[in-house]
């Protein structure tokens, strides 16, 4: 079974799909605090999304302009682990599971192999590679828990974005790199403490 981002390479852009389209007014009445509805709109949910934490309310709305809404079924798989990247999604409803299978990569003999898994819930996002790396693989598969809906930008939307807004392009693509750069902090950092345990181990034997 092909994948979502599969089948959008392979057919172009897909008619199940749409941008997100809410005019200025709109967008920022949703946005104020005279707005007392308790559905979340489209603006506080970007707001509360932790790699857009800087941006402006004007440059969500242009962000906003950009983003795909797709609907996801229970089960169906919205990337494969070995795919190339070219969506970078943030969860607006509903569950994600991301997982990844070491016994599709090279690995050293030694090396305990086996199928990790997590959870992703509403306002949490993944696929951020897409966006910084052309012709990025998929190093997991992402797979809908449940019904879900997700605000997707892809790399054509990218392009549009760095011609016509430079500098709300130029913010996202910051945020994304710092988000990165800090999982690969945090890794470093494992690696090193399970070394050091590994090594004083080692010494007792």
């Amino acid at each position: 079974m092909n994948s979502y981002e599969q089948d959008r390479q392979g057919q172009g852009a897909d008619s199940r799909e749409k941008k997100i389209d809410l005019s200025l007014l709109k967008y920022f009445w949703q946005a104020g605090p005279l707005n007392f509805s308790k559905q979340d709109s489209i603006p506080r949910f970007l707001r509360k999304i932790k790699v857009l934490k800087n941006f402006s309310d004007g440059e969500l709305y242009i962000l906003s302009k950009y983003l795909n809404e797709r609907n996801f079924r229970r089960s169906e798989i919205i990337f494969q682990q070995g795919d190339v990247g070219i969506g970078f999604y943030l969860i607006f409803s509903g569950q994600v599971e991301i997982s990844v299978d070491d016994n599709k990569f090279e690995v050293d003999d030694d090396m305990p192999q086996g199928k990790y898994s997590l959870n992703l819930e509403r306002h949490d996002f993944f696929g951020e590679l897409a966006l910084l790396q052309e012709n990025a693989i998929r190093n997991a598969t992402a797979t809908a828990k449940d019904d879900c809906i997700l605000f997707g930008i892809f790399r054509p939307d990218l392009d549009d974005l760095i011609l016509q807004y430079p500098v709300v392009a130029a913010r996202l693509l910051q945020s994304v790199s710092m988000i990165i750069a800090n999982r690969l902090f945090f890794l470093t950092q494992e690696v090193r403490f399970l070394k050091t345990k590994l090594e004083n181990r080692e010494a007792t034997k």
